[in-house]
């Protein structure tokens, strides 16, 4: 008996090690196979500024105006997870996902990683920040890698004695792209893994699919939305008990035809009218956000201030490289891993700009994805 607690000791030890280990050579890998980034000041980020006075009275008398400008870099990474399972629910619509590039968006994330290190240098360390990414990160990194090895021995023999996609196939499929479309927007931890389980246990096998292929997926991404719905709860608990609420709100001053221009936008509020200075209002963060930009900006809109800041950073997709408008500066592009046609291009703007360095990557046939708001 002595013996086998020895080897389970053993055994948890090195499952901590390596654990611990996942974030320092992940992000080892990112710092080694990325470059130094063009930190040149930003054309345009002063053009424009309102006057000190003005500025400190928006921050003194509006909760939650400012927020710290280096979380525009550190919430990409984040988002690059949400990236992940976007494009891995693209790929698996069509394709088996045994041959998804799981270990590509594992390197791809400490890459990302180390890239917002260097751009927000020279920021204060925002231990809040980092401590969060290393948690995601090693995360991340641990269930690709674990749905890389499944994937490629039961997946792929149960897809040779299948030979075909079938409708438990399409089912989780299905559930791959609800899950990218919900990360847009709410944390992955209120996603309803429970109930994707009984809709999977629901499905009936179509002519031709056996009951190899069915009976395998079923027990696969049954378990694994058990374990996932179990720590999503923890997870809920946890925050619950220990956490403030997350800040959904961003604060926007912007000039032009504001009240006019929000007043049909969901969740959004104008809160001070500030005359020839413009006007500040406030509306969810996120994709929301992201979304609203190009529509303010054809109704004449222009941006002051963003969460009380004058750099933000946005990424953009393309099949081919961007041309950078005056006002931005390109930090990175990549190919997507799994579709080497299209490029993501990631780009620190002056807030000051946004309205003419977005049309003007719209019509250079850029599609703006994200706009990141600290």
């Amino acid at each position: 008996m002595l013996r086998w607690l020895k080897r389970i000791l053993k055994t948890i030890v090195w499952l901590v090690v390596i654990i611990l280990l996942i974030p320092v050579l992940g992000l080892t890998y990112g710092w080694l196979t990325t470059s130094a980034l063009d930190m040149t000041p930003l054309p345009g980020v002063a053009e424009g500024a309102p006057s000190k006075e003005l500025a400190d009275k928006m921050r003194a008398e509006i909760p939650g105006y400012q927020r710290p400008e280096e979380s525009t870099f550190l919430t990409y990474p984040e988002w690059a997870i949400v990236y992940a399972a976007r494009e891995y629910a693209g790929y698996v619509k069509d394709d088996q996902p045994s041959d998804f590039p799981y270990w590509s968006y594992i390197g791809r994330f400490w890459q990302d990683y180390a890239m917002v290190i260097r751009a927000s240098s020279v920021y204060p360390f925002n231990w809040q920040n980092h401590q969060m990414l290393a948690v995601i990160g090693t995360s991340h990194t641990i269930e690709h890698a674990i749905q890389w090895a499944y994937e490629n021995t039961a997946g792929r023999t149960t897809e040779a004695i299948g030979g075909q996609r079938t409708a438990v196939d399409d089912y989780q499929a299905k559930v791959a792209a609800e899950y990218a479309a919900f990360l847009d927007q709410v944390p992955w931890y209120q996603f309803p893994y429970a109930q994707k389980r009984t809709g999977l246990f629901a499905i009936e096998p179509a002519a031709g699919d056996g009951v190899v292929r069915p009976g395998e997926r079923k027990l696969a991404f049954g378990l694994a939305d058990t374990i996932k719905q179990g720590y999503a709860d923890l997870i809920k608990q946890a925050l619950a008990a220990t956490s403030d609420p997350a800040l959904l709100d961003i604060h926007v001053w912007a000039k032009g035809q504001v009240a006019e221009a929000t007043r049909g936008e969901p969740d959004t509020l104008l809160e001070r009218d500030l005359g020839a200075d413009g006007a500040v209002f406030v509306t969810k963060r996120y994709q929301v956000f992201t979304d609203m930009i190009p529509r303010l900006i054809e109704k004449g809109v222009s941006f002051i201030e963003i969460g009380g800041n004058d750099e933000i950073m946005a990424t953009v997709l393309s099949n081919d490289p961007v041309a950078v408008p005056e006002g931005a500066r390109e930090l990175f592009t990549y190919q997507l891993p799994a579709d080497p046609a299209s490029r993501r291009t990631g780009l620190v703007i002056a807030v000051r700009k946004l309205h003419t360095v977005v049309p003007a990557l719209g019509k250079s046939g850029a599609k703006l994805e994200h706009v990141y708001d600290y």
